[in-house]
Parts: structure tokens; sequence; C-alpha cells
């Protein structure tokens, strides 16, 4: 078993069609979601991406193994995923071989190591195997992702809801369709994406996300992301583009990933003038519906627990971020100057608190905190012990 870090210019790396192949039909072997194949990749580098690719790899025969894509600059090396990403990290067909991939990102970071959007398992792995090889490891919660587990039937699962919650839906449901006839329409053939897109684009730029900037449309690397997803998915089989419609108007959308284990919501989106009649919970219904009927194991909001996504199920997934500083002039230095920025923050804190106090109570706060700090002993950013010098 071999571990490389195969460093390209530009996104070359991610044109390399042999290579796509390979990870492509890795992907498949391990059961990976589509966020750790290419093409997800692909169409968030040439969006977000800066400097170059960097792939790190594992091959067993020649054979590709595993697979992580990193950045390298000054000295940081980071994964490619943002707000945009879900569960991402390494791709390997065995633990062996993901502890090599983590192995090979370690000794590629002279300052330190950022590895995000790992589920618990993959956080826990790379946290142990760091300290192990002597890193100082911080880990921490980017979010908790609410996913309903399709166990059973539909209607077993529906009774286990709010039936006030469960009421209001239908009474929507029904007033809306006073009103025209009301239809899910489930857009996923290549030649049916662009109308669909454009209008589940219309309809998301409407209302409070247009006017706080977080639309798709708001930003132009967010438009190119969206539409390179959404094209890749429609090629691959994975697209699933949803539209809520009244009297033939669309109300309410949805794009989403399907790939036969699981439904991931990345966007939806409601018209204004319709949300008193709630067509997202009823969209949202449907299409939870839809994934029972469709045998998957899991339904995937995606994002952060908000309160009317938890209506919906009690269970979430923790992605986590890793970073870790290799026991390095270098790394150590890097852990230093995160601890003096953290520093700096909290006592600018402090001095605000104290700006507008009177003189004695000023003398009081840094008495009472001297008196402190002679009882109680040190302890360090990363956990108990000696205080970085």
């Amino acid at each position: 078993m071999t571990a490389a870090l195969v460093a390209s210019p530009g996104t070359s790396v991610l044109a390399d069609d042999a290579l796509l192949a390979e990870w492509d039909d890795l992907a498949d072997r391990v059961g990976a979601g589509p966020f750790q194949r290419p093409g997800w990749y692909r169409a968030w580098w040439s969006a977000f991406g800066t400097s170059s690719v960097r792939l790190v790899q594992v091959r067993r025969e020649g054979r590709l193994a595993g697979v992580l894509p990193v950045t390298r600059r000054w000295g940081r090396v980071t994964t490619l995923d943002n707000w945009h990403s879900f569960l991402c990290g390494p791709l390997a067909e065995d633990a062996a071989t993901r502890s090599s991939l983590v192995d090979r990102a370690i000794s590629a970071a002279g300052l330190s190591a950022d590895l995000g959007h790992l589920g618990s398992d993959d956080a826990e792995h790379v946290a142990a195997l760091a300290a192990d090889r002597g890193c100082r490891v911080r880990r921490s919660m980017i979010q908790r992702s609410p996913y309903v587990p399709l166990d059973g039937t539909f209607d077993a699962y529906r009774s286990g809801l709010s039936s006030k919650f469960v009421g209001r839906i239908r009474s929507r449901r029904r007033k809306l369709e006073q009103s025209g006839e009301l239809r899910l329409v489930v857009h996923t053939a290549p030649d049916e994406v662009e109308p669909a897109l454009r209008e589940l684009l219309r309809i998301e730029n409407l209302g409070w996300k247009a006017e706080q900037g977080s639309s798709i449309l708001a930003q132009a690397s967010t438009h190119r992301f969206y539409r390179s997803v959404a094209g890749w998915a429609a090629t691959a089989g994975l697209l699933e583009l949803s539209l809520l419609t009244l009297g033939g108007r669309a109300i309410a959308g949805e794009l989403a990933l399907v790939d036969g284990q699981s439904h991931y919501g990345l966007k939806m989106g409601i018209d204004p003038g319709f949300r008193a009649a709630g067509p997202g919970f009823i969209l949202a219904h449907d299409l939870i519906e839809r994934s029972f009927s469709q045998g998957l194991a899991t339904f995937e909001f995606m994002g952060s627990a908000s309160e009317d996504k938890m209506r919906w199920t009690g269970e979430t997934r923790c992605i986590e971020q890793v970073r870790l500083f290799p026991p390095t002039v270098g790394g150590r230095a890097a852990r230093l100057a995160g601890l003096g920025e953290t520093a700096g923050r909290r006592a600018g804190t402090v001095a605000g608190r104290l700006a507008d106090r009177p003189v004695r109570a000023i003398g009081a706060v840094v008495s009472r905190g001297s008196r402190s700090g002679d009882r109680t002993p040190q302890t360090g950013a990363d956990g108990p012990g000696p205080a970085p010098s």
C-alpha cells in the first residue's frame, strides 16, 4: 500500500477523466454519499476554489483504495468544504487506508491542517490518530443536522408526529386545493433540469432570502456552484428537483440529491405570497412520503437543527471539524498564534465591559482576578496542563 500527495496546477487533478472514473468506482465500492464524489468536488472547486487542488491518494497494487482532496497554502492543509457541504472527509475502503490518508495529510502540513465536515466516527478517528502522531488537536462542532430515519411505513412515522402539527398541514392543504390543483412535480431527467431550476431559483430569490442576500442568486459563486451541481447530478442520475405547483404555478420547490440510500435536501424555496398557507411544510411532508415509497434509509434535511426542521424528527447528525497542529516549530507557532487571537478577543470583551465602570469598580474586579489567579492552577487552551509559554 502506497500513499502519495499528488499536486497539480489549478484544477487539472479534477480534470483527469481516468482518475475521476477510478474515484467514482471507489465511491461505489464503499457506498459513499454524493458529497465524497469527484463531481461534487469539481462543482465546489469551480465556485469556491483558490490556489491548487492536491489529491492525497492511497493505492493497493495499483488500485485506488483511498482519496482525500485538499489544498495546501503557506503550510496550511485544508479540505474542500464550506457551509454548502455536508459529510465529506477521507474516502477509504477500510480503516487502515483512512489512517494512511490522514497520515499523509498531516505530513504535508507545516503549520496546521483543517479537516472539516466530518461525521463523528471520522472525527474521532482523525483526532485520535493525530494525537498519536504528537499533534495538538482541536475538535469542534460545526452543526447538528436533522434527519428522518425511514424505518417502517410512512403512516406509522406520521402517527408519531404531533397530531396538531399534522392536522395543521392537512387543513392548509385543503385550503390551497380550494384555489386549484395542488401537485408535486419531480424533475430528474437532464433535459428537464434547466426550466425547473430557473423556476426554483426564481422562487428561492423571493422574500427574506433576497433581502438578506442569502439566496442562491445573491452571489455569483453560489449561483455557479448550484448550477454545476445540478448539471453533474442530473447526468449522474442523482438529481431530484421538486416543484409544488398550485394550478400550474410553482409556489415551493427543492433541489435535492438522491442516491438510493438517502434524500439530501440542498436548497428549498417558498413563494412568500403563499407563506401563510405553509407550502414548505406540505412539500416536506410529500417528499418524506416519497422517500419512504422509494425505500430509502434516511431523509436528510441538511443545515442546522432549526425549530421547523425538528418538528419532523428528533434525530440529528453531528458534523465536526478537526484542526490539528503538527509537532514542529511551525505547528507550535501556529497554535500559539491562534491562542493569542483568542486571548486578544477575550481581552477586548473584558475591556468593553469595564470601559463604563467607575475606577473603584475596576480596581475591585482586577483585585478579585488577582486573588483567584493565585488559587487556580493554569490550564492550557487544549485541555488541563501547563499554560503555553
